[in-house]
């Protein structure tokens, strides 16, 4: 195979010479130029194909399809500097035909990347070749929502209804409603949309998914604010914020219970679950969400953990009730976890003071990292805050509250701004997270027995529930069962086969037992299904370790 490959790209390579031979000139043509370095890139000698094409561009500077394949380098490189070097050029001597794919292709990657001002370039040429083409005057309303010029969005859809006449769909409209609420007109949002419920009472459905209407109001790459329309009037909007195991390809934090509320949500959503918001300030998310908020009579923020912190240091910029659940920044240098404090952290390091507002918040008092943070930094910031403690829930306290039937309830009273009641200590024996919270606390203490028999439990009520597991096994190895603790390992493992944690307690319990080949087989079983940076240490730990022992 690798032998025909060769003589593949040989052959190639052999015919771009002969077409310089033949051209009997000391300057290569534009094709030659392009088609070798495509040959460059298939034998990935990208460095190499990109300086070729550089000096072809420098020769052929208005030639369309050099700066093309240099742009394509580029933005595969993510270098959008050079790409936008390169767009005037395209730009300037684009084909006019409608029909181009390369066009729209061009136009595409253009909003994609946020590059809007030449989006709107190509689209002035088009419009003007073809100013009756319906599709293009559709292009420019997206054009508009995409680059969050609201007003210009405004007035694009204003342009389209006068040129659509009577043709008008739905969603157009309904568009043109969220606009005039973000930019602040809400009589006027309020009399259109009520148009729209009227008039296309049996089209909302189709453009309203899963009873919401999505408009993306801020986006820089990594963070974004999602605007979630109702299906029906509401003067009810929830400001939310995703946790830290949420990305935006997934629906917003509380989406399923807020949507049962029949309310608008505002998001705030990332793109990896590495992100701790530190792209996005305060004054850009009210900037963003000020006049779309005012709009409304009841405004409420919710959030946990990280959409906790979120909840209180951007919901605090509008005029709301916040309700945070374990507030915390696992990002913040001071009060983060060790995994995570190599993020740069740009927020303020204390929240801005605020003795106005008197957000709800919700957390474990015998979390140390959470109690920490709450004396020395939420405590002082928010001094009329009223604090509901529930001991030993732990950080995850949304679960907690949700295994022992109380987070619907919260959620209610909240919004009705009704008081939150002591609910019956009992009700803790039905949480799983509880008794492994406890028994994490026994354990520190040395009552090593008691903390087996409370993971026991918690496994009993979440049989398929990881960490529990985890615990049970380290539990087991700690009081010197070790056989019960290979056959924890094992049995967490045959359910949670990915769980990198699990594959490490078994690593650890063959390491204890000197069994170091047995370690090195099971590192290498681990790394089939994860491919963990832990894992990956681990693995050069034993080989160093078996090395040495073969030298002994």
């Amino acid at each position: 195979m690798f032998i025909s490959t060769q003589n593949e790209n040989k052959d190639a390579i052999t015919q771009i010479a002969e077409n310089i031979l033949a051209q009997n000139e000391a300057v290569p043509s534009k094709s030659i130029y392009i088609d070798f370095a495509k040959q460059l890139k298939r034998d990935n000698k990208v460095a190499q194909a990109k300086k070729l094409l550089e000096e072809g561009s420098k020769i052929y500077p208005l030639n369309l399809s050099v700066h093309t394949e240099l742009m394509k380098i580029y933005a595969r490189q993510k270098n959008w500097s050079d790409v936008a070097k390169h767009l005037p050029r395209i730009l300037v001597n684009i084909s006019r035909k409608t029909d181009s794919t390369l066009t729209y292709k061009l136009y595409k990657y253009l909003i994609n990347n946020r590059h809007y001002s030449e989006a709107g370039e190509i689209l002035e040429l088009l419009v003007k070749e073809n100013p009756a083409d319906e599709t293009l005057h559709y292009k420019y309303v997206e054009l508009a929502f995409a680059s969050k010029n609201w007003p210009i969005a405004i007035q694009r859809v204003e342009e389209l209804v006068q040129f659509l006449g009577e043709k008008v769909p739905a969603s157009v409209l309904v568009d043109l409603s969220i606009a005039y609420q973000i930019v602040g007109e809400h009589e006027k949002a309020r009399s259109l949309f009520a148009e729209c419920l009227t008039k296309y009472v049996d089209e909302l459905p189709e453009i309203f998914v899963d009873g919401y209407r999505k408009v993306t109001l801020f986006d820089n790459g990594e963070s974004r604010i999602e605007f979630y329309k109702f299906i029906e009037p509401t003067n009810t909007v929830f400001a939310t914020f995703d946790s830290i195991d949420k990305t935006w390809e997934r629906t917003p934090f509380a989406f399923n219970l807020l949507k049962k509320k029949r309310v608008d949500l505002i998001s705030l959503r990332r793109r990896t679950t590495k992100n701790y918001h530190q792209d996005i300030s305060r004054e850009e998310y009210y900037e963003t969400v000020a006049k779309l908020a005012a709009g409304y009579d009841k405004k409420f923020a919710y959030g946990t953990s990280l959409g906790g912190y979120s909840a209180l240091y951007f919901g605090s910029t509008i005029d709301c009730n916040i309700l945070a659940l374990s507030p915390r920044n696992s990002a913040h240098p001071n009060h983060g976890t060790k995994m995570r404090v190599e993020t740069v952290f740009q927020h303020e390091l204390q929240h801005p003071y605020n003795p106005r507002i008197t957000p709800t918040i919700i957390y474990d008092p015998k979390d140390a990292i959470d109690s920490k943070y709450m004396k020395k930094v939420i405590k002082k910031a928010y001094p009329n805050a009223k604090y509901i403690y529930y001991p030993y829930a732990g950080h995850r306290i949304s679960i907690y509250l949700s295994q022992i039937g109380v987070l619907k309830d919260i959620v209610k009273r909240f919004m009705a701004e009704q008081p939150i009641p002591n609910y019956e200590r009992t009700l803790r024996s039905k949480s799983t997270e509880y008794h492994r919270i406890l028994a994490i606390h026994c354990s520190k203490t040395n009552k090593k027995n008691w903390a087996l028999q409370l993971a026991e439990e918690s496994i009993r009520l979440s049989p398929t529930y990881d960490r529990p597991r985890l615990l049970k096994g380290e539990l087991l190895r700690d009081l010197g069962r070790m056989d019960e603790a290979f056959e924890a390992a094992y049995e967490g493992l045959e359910l949670f086969p990915k769980y990198t944690r699990l594959h490490l307690l078994l690593i650890s319990l063959f390491e204890q037992q000197n069994q170091w080949k047995e370690a090195l087989e099971a590192v290498n079983k681990a790394l089939e299904v994860s491919k963990s940076p832990k894992l990956k240490e681990k693995r050069e730990e034993l080989l160093a370790k078996v090395e040495m022992l073969a030298t002994e």
